[in-house]
């Protein structure tokens, strides 16, 4: 085989290969295992949990839990009776949405010591608002102040 028939197979296979490496490193650093507070804690008891495992952990902010420093935000979040510490640690900005009774979406790392250290936050709120009115932290008056309920276009 000559030298610039190597050239033309070799080039075309280096680019493929390195564009596959990229691709499995960039999708195994943004997997993440969805998990509620009380399935982490299963996880944790039964061993199935190392540092490093990516971990989206899913539950209610308790009210009250919420404490801002500068590039951190604790909260508890609970589910199911267990609660659970969450550092998120971040510049951005939080979302709207994020608040007491929210429902927030963490993903980052179980440290081991009962903290989860969060690095990316989502907050849902499609009944939040629902729970908040039955809990009396809202009234009725102070509910249309509240974002308006999305459309169905």
């Amino acid at each position: 085989m000559s030298a610039r028939k190597l050239k033309f197979i070799l080039g075309p296979a280096i680019i493929v290969i390195t564009l596959g490496w990229i691709g499995y490193s960039a999708f195994s650093q943004m997997s993440a295992f969805d998990q509620t507070v009380s399935e982490l804690y299963a996880m944790v008891d039964d061993g199935d949990l190392t540092n490093e495992s990516r971990i989206r952990v899913t539950g209610e902010v308790v009210p009250g839990t919420i404490h801002y420093e500068p590039g951190l935000v604790s909260f508890d979040i609970a589910e199911s009776g267990q609660t659970l510490r969450i550092h998120y640690v971040s510049n951005d900005p939080l979302p709207d949405t994020f608040r007491d009774y929210a429902e927030a979406v963490v993903t980052g790392q179980y440290d081991g010591d009962g903290v989860f250290t969060g690095t990316h936050l989502m907050a849902k709120c499609a009944s939040k608002y629902e729970r908040e009115l039955d809990a009396g932290v809202i009234t009725t008056e102070t509910s249309e102040l509240l974002p308006a309920a999305p459309t169905g276009r």
